[in-house]
């Protein structure tokens, strides 16, 4: 995506920054019934541009679906993604009218007409943009979303890709380019298409000219790569050109665990009528079925014919003036447990088990350490427990009963433990517990905050797996009422930092955005302003100017600016490094296929997908040396990456 300089223009479009991160939700909210005088039905899918000026727009597309009973739900998402996920809240319709607010984010409120919508998107910051819908928008209207062409008069495939200009694409073939060779950033003309283009008719056009249906790029076939980005109009155009439905990657990725892993039923059951074999085994016993079990989504199982037994979890545990209260879920079924004393103990019911300890959490202050230890560290674990055991166990940090086995060793979990994966309650008590067997065998566990842990902490649920919103039905409280002030879990969270500085290598979940120099900020005064206004409904007042900036895209959690839109320099870099008076920045928060090194090194990138559930890196700093360990326990090169700027 292009961004606009100077950077202040950018401010315009932090929202746009931060839904680029999202990803599936199953929280549905209300709307009220369209005026039926009017005609008007608002019911499907919606694509147009937030008009950031004359010259620039991005690419925006709503989807409106009607439940069994007859509720309304909406959802955005960027164009780049290709589907619109991501919840509408208070959505109301009344005759030509329509508002709905995006938490955190922002709000719109416009007008419905036959053939569009338009309105005013008003950002948490203040700006006010135009934001217009169509049913399908025309050329000229996708063309405002890209900057002229050079003055070279060289054609961007990529571009003409996404405007649905197939004569464009006619005309790069005729030159000799080959339909199913590599461009841009390591991409076919097929992928790009499966990603970008709306009209549907370029991916037609290449399968029917030679396009391979099942090369494999960067681990993935073209099917997959249709069914993680949801569409099913392609998916079902590569299966009539012969996709192999059945494929497994080097990675155990398949077309089903695509599928399954989006809780998409309809492209399910395509692939399953289509000869997709849930019994297939992607690894060692391991099948498409057993991953739909783990999962455990009801429109899913029913595809697969499998039975729904109800949700499980627990336990979820408040303190009371004389023990504990602790609250299971056992398919579907509520079981309580009062605990009448204060000390430390093992609790258990069915299965699920926590330690709780008597020691009360106490907010983290130290965030310095130097001395002769190693430290390992992982991000992103995304609710895949059974993923992040197998890591930290065949990398020596816990030994095969779980027991913490990193000697004096400081081991760091960079944030983003909820959200995404079935296992969040697991992943919580495991580190809540690892956390106290570290400091007595005197070693240190840093578990540090990431944006999905906050958004959990202040409501926002839209990325929650779709298991915590129904154990929040079966209990009839929101899910993040669960870790509220009171709980021990609750005030075990509210006690991690942001960031961490071990042997002069600094540890947050998004970056350190450069701004933070000239603002003069130091990793105290950023922690203790950003948990000083951690929870809004916790807060007596608005959160202040240094509050609103820690916590939006230019924050701490939040910031991915060595990666994606306008990237950090590597001035600014150097300037970080001295203004903190560190040698490397390791961050997690944009996903990458593997733990690697950017700017020479300097910033380290941890997120390496474990919130896929088959993946997972950790990385390891020893006698001045880091390496990348897999999950087998491997030591893997540690590439660097060049940067630009």
């Amino acid at each position: 995506m292009n961004h606009l300089k100077p950077i202040k223009m950018l401010q315009h479009i932090k929202f746009l920054c931060l839904l680029i991160t999202l990803i599936n939700s199953s929280i549905n909210f209300s709307a009220q019934e369209i005026d039926k005088k009017n005609n008007i039905s608002i019911e499907g899918k919606w694509e147009g541009n937030i008009v950031i000026n004359e010259q620039k727009s991005v690419g925006i597309l709503w989807n409106f679906k009607t439940t069994k009973e007859g509720q309304l739900n909406g959802y955005m998402g960027p164009a780049s993604k290709g589907v619109a996920t991501i919840p509408m809240q208070e959505l109301s319709i009344n005759k030509n009218k329509i508002s709905f607010t995006i938490q955190s984010q922002g709000s719109f409120a416009g007008l419905i007409s036959k053939t569009r919508i338009k309105g005013i998107w008003s950002s948490v910051s203040g700006n006010k943009l135009t934001l217009y819908m169509v049913r399908e928008l025309t050329k000229e209207q996708v063309s405002e979303r890209f900057s002229k062409p050079s003055s070279s008069g060289k054609i961007d495939i990529q571009q003409e890709i996404a405007l649905g200009n197939i004569e464009a694409v006619k005309d790069f073939l005729s030159k000799g380019n080959k339909i199913n060779s590599l461009y841009g950033k390591g991409s076919t003309l097929l992928f790009t298409a499966i990603k970008k283009d709306r009209t549907f008719k370029i991916a037609k056009y290449l399968l029917e000219n030679g396009a391979n249906p099942n090369q494999v790029t960067d681990g993935l076939t073209p099917l997959m790569y249709a069914v993680a980005y949801q569409n099913s109009k392609i998916a079902k155009e590569l299966i009539a050109h012969k996709a192999d439905v059945n494929f497994i990657s080097k990675e155990q990725q398949s077309a089903l665990v695509f599928a399954i892993k989006s809780r998409n039923a309809e492209i399910l059951k395509l692939l399953i009528n289509n000869g997709a074999d849930p019994n297939k085994k992607i690894k060692n016993n391991y099948s498409a079925i057993d991953l739909a079990k783990e999962e455990n989504i009801k429109e899913v199982l029913d595809v697969l014919n499998i039975s729904f037994e109800g949700v499980s979890d627990g336990p979820y545990v408040t303190k009371s003036k004389t023990g504990y209260t602790a609250t299971w879920i056992n398919k579907g079924e509520i079981h309580t447990e009062k605990i009448n004393s204060k000390d430390s103990k093992t609790i258990e019911y069915k299965g699920l088990k926590a330690n709780i300890s008597n020691k009360v959490s106490k907010e983290v202050k130290k965030l310095t350490y130097n001395g002769n230890f190693k430290i390992g560290a992982v991000s992103d674990i995304h609710g895949q427990y059974d993923t992040f055991i197998k890591l930290l166990k065949n990398n020596g940090v816990i030994d095969k009963k779980g027991a913490w086995n990193f000697g004096n060793g400081h081991f760091v979990v960079a944030g983003d433990m909820f959200d995404r994966g079935p296992q969040v309650t697991e992943v919580l008590w495991f580190l809540y517990d690892l956390e106290k067997q570290a400091t007595k065998q005197g070693g240190k566990l840093h578990v540090l905050l990431g944006n999905h842990d906050v958004m959990v902490l202040n409501g926002n649920l839209r990325s929650v797996h779709p298991k915590y919103t129904e154990i929040a039905k079966t209990l009839d409280v929101p899910f993040n009422t669960l870790f509220n002030t009171g709980t021990v879990l609750g005030d075990w969270l509210r006690t991690r930092p942001v960031l961490v500085k071990l042997n002069g290598i600094l540890f947050t979940h998004g970056g350190l955005h450069p701004d933070l120099v000239t603002k003069g900020l130091s990793i105290k005064k950023i922690n203790k302003e950003f948990k000083k206004q951690l929870i809004m409904s916790e807060l007596p007042e608005k959160r202040n100017d240094l509050g609103n900036f820690l916590h939006r895209a230019h924050g701490p959690i939040y910031y991915r600016g060595y990666f994606q839109g306008e990237l950090a320099t590597n001035k600014q870099i150097n300037e970080l490094l001295k203004h903190f008076k560190i040698s490397n920045i390791v961050v997690g928060h944009t996903t990458h296929r593997q733990i690697e090194m950017h700017y020479d090194g300097k910033v380290i990138v941890i997120d390496a997908n474990m919130k896929s559930g088959t993946m997972g890196e950790m990385l390891l700093w020893q006698n001045g040396e880091f390496e990348r360990k897999n999950l087998l326990g491997e030591k893997l090169p540690l590439n660097k990456i060049e940067n630009n700027k």
